[in-house]
């Protein structure tokens, strides 16, 4: 009796366990859709060089395809929104999101966490950044625009302006993390986000297979 009481109960959670992984690969899968769909929208005519991009980004980067389009087309959104349009919007996009992973691998953070503490600056909110030393409040950033030679004021410049100044400081200020992923891709640290992202596109991929 006590042994039979034993396998119903295993019997049972297995069952949960391959409900819950079936779930969580479905819910991966139906999120890279979700998101090609913004990347399509947002990007247009320009969307195949971001699938290209987030094809190689696990190997680049340490971020699996699901992460790197996110990543890409919540930053295009918001620089649309902006002002910021083409290829500019794209290139911002891709190079924003390759800084989050090299800052995540700098600074020993989630790359979600260091994701949004770039897009936080990128909207004028200082605080985020400032937690790892990156100051870039008006001050600063009218200085730097002054020592590249733009002497309008920053009250009186448009919002695409004061965004591509917070681009240009931003990238300034962080060369030091800039390839650090590239450098230190074999440490355990990095090896982890690595698994970690690779395990996620795996479950996208068998997710897409429950869901056909």
């Amino acid at each position: 009796m006590i042994s039979k009481g034993i396998k119903l109960a295993l019997g049972y959670v297995s069952l949960r366990a391959i409900a819950g992984f079936v779930k969580a690969t479905t819910d991966a899968a139906s999120d890279l859709t979700e998101v090609q769909n913004v990347v399509d929208v947002t990007f247009s005519e320009m969307a195949e060089s971001i699938n290209k991009f987030a094809k190689t980004s696990i190997e680049q980067f340490g971020l699996s395809e699901l992460s790197a389009k996110k990543y890409a087309s919540t930053m295009g959104a918001m620089l649309k929104s902006s002002g910021i349009g083409g290829k500019t919007m794209r290139d911002m996009s891709v190079n924003l999101t390759a800084l989050a992973a090299d800052m995540a691998s700098f600074y020993n953070l989630d790359t979600d966490v260091a994701f949004q503490k770039i897009m936080s600056g990128m909207s004028g909110m200082t605080q985020p950044l400032k937690e790892l030393g990156i100051n870039m409040n008006i001050a600063n950033l009218q200085a730097f625009a002054l020592s590249q030679g733009i002497t309008k004021s920053w009250k009186s410049m448009s919002q695409a302006e004061q965004t591509m100044i917070r681009y240009q400081y931003l990238l300034s200020v962080t060369g030091d993390a800039q390839g650090d992923f590239a450098r230190n891709s074999q440490t355990w640290a990095n090896q982890t986000r690595i698994l970690a992202q690779q395990f996620e596109g795996l479950k996208a991929t068998i997710g897409q297979g429950f869901i056909n």
